[in-house]
């Protein structure tokens, strides 16, 4: 039990130096990630249209 103490005390202390982030600083962050996200969301969308439509295109003039 003391060790368990002793860690957590070490813990709390390492905590305490951590340069915790601003909100400011958390929230351009966060609208930074969903846009990059949107904009690689819809660039692997149009991909996969694009695909899509260049293997209909073959597979209908393989068949004929």
């Amino acid at each position: 039990m003391g060790k368990l103490r002793e860690f957590l005390k070490g813990v709390r202390a390492e905590l305490r130096r951590v340069a915790w982030p601003d909100r400011k600083l958390v929230t351009k962050a966060t609208i930074s990630v969903i846009i990059f996200s949107l904009v690689i969301g819809v660039y692997l969308w149009v991909l996969d249209l694009a695909f899509t439509k260049i293997l209909s295109v073959i597979f209908s003039l393989r068949g004929a």
